[in-house]
């Protein structure tokens, strides 16, 4: 199957190692506003020098030969590009956050569901072997009460910011901030399991951008009660606990589910998860290239409900941070 890669940062370089070990996978290109770009990242992966190099999301959906595109583009991008994609006929995994606002995510998959294409945001996490796992387990911590979530990560552009310069990740125009970077990971996990919250109450630290450096956000439902904890200004030990009446789940680095164990509350442990696979984005892409072997325009894992529930939280989180986007005021 012929991928298109846009967008050529970290992200990117991790899931092509994870898809270059899937036997269907074949990227046909990448594409980057800089030829240089392209090239520079075609170069770090070796098995991979024959793919194409385009400079503009019109070229790709020009090409006849591209099957899917993966878009991780900067997020105030995504609906942008994802629309184009899906109108020419491409299907489109796209990295989270699945686009700006709300308002842009319904017109994707208006968009996909009008084209008969596959739409799916790009979460690894329930795609991951340890989320079956966690699931299948969760019943043993008894009737749940409380969920805490947590994902804290000084970022090394912190230091740029503070030197004077703005990089991208904490910039409003690019649709950034630490919540829709960081806090989407617990938040995500957190709704696949328990579903939309009743309410939602937010607090944190701006930047003098107009972005959030770190905060907290309180989710509510009718007898339990999560909290998400993140920051790209501290740094924090990334546990995740969800806790019932009979014990807990506790969960390393919730975005990859690296470990999760069952704590009884009378101290007995069971760890629950299986061995950590590097290549942990390759579970996401195997799915999207499965569903469109089946022709299946949804992912029954990623739905667009799911999808949906959580960009409403992050925009209502976002409204009460004061962290207003470009792209909201199209809208």
């Amino acid at each position: 199957m012929n991928f298109v890669i846009v967008g050529t940062n970290f992200i990117s370089d991790t899931l092509l190692d994870a898809a270059n070990t899937l036997a269907d996978f074949n990227l046909y290109g990448v594409c980057s506003r800089a030829l240089s770009s392209g090239e520079a990242f075609l170069a770090k992966h070796p098995q991979n020098t024959h793919a194409k190099t385009f400079t503009s999301i019109e070229q790709v959906c020009q090409d006849e030969c591209v099957d899917a595109v993966y878009i991780a583009a900067p997020n105030s991008l995504h609906k942008q590009y994802a629309v184009r994609c899906l109108n020419a006929g491409k299907h489109v995994l796209g990295e989270k956050p699945s686009a700006a606002n709300s308002q842009e995510l319904k017109e994707i998959i208006a968009t996909a569901k009008q084209n008969q294409c596959l739409y799916m945001e790009a979460m690894m996490t329930t795609h991951l072997p340890n989320f079956t796992l966690l699931k299948q387990a969760l019943s043993r911590i008894g009737t749940p009460r409380k969920y805490i979530g947590q994902y804290s990560q000084y970022s090394s552009r912190y230091d740029k910011y503070k030197n004077g310069e703005r990089p991208n990740t904490f910039l409003p125009e690019f649709a950034n901030g630490a919540l829709v970077d960081l806090g989407i990971y617990p938040l995500y996990l957190l709704i696949a399991l328990w579903g939309a919250p009743q309410s939602v109450n937010a607090s944190g630290v701006l930047l003098d951008t107009g972005v959030d450096g770190a905060g907290d956000v309180l989710l509510n439902y009718s007898n339990k009660q999560a909290v998400i904890s993140y920051s790209k200004i501290s740094q924090g030990d990334n546990i995740t606990e969800i806790q019932g009446e009979l014990g807990r789940m506790r969960i390393e680095a919730v975005s990859q589910l690296k470990k999760v164990e069952f704590i009884a509350n009378n101290g007995e442990s069971e760890i629950i998860s299986e061995q950590f696979d590097e290549h942990f984005m390759k579970f996401e892409v195997a799915h999207f290239m499965q569903l469109i072997e089946k022709k299946q325009w949804e992912s029954d894992v990623n739905t667009f409900a799911l999808s949906l529930d959580v960009m409403n939280a992050l925009d209502e989180a976002r409204k009460q941070l004061g962290v207003i986007y470009p792209n909201d005021k199209t809208h």
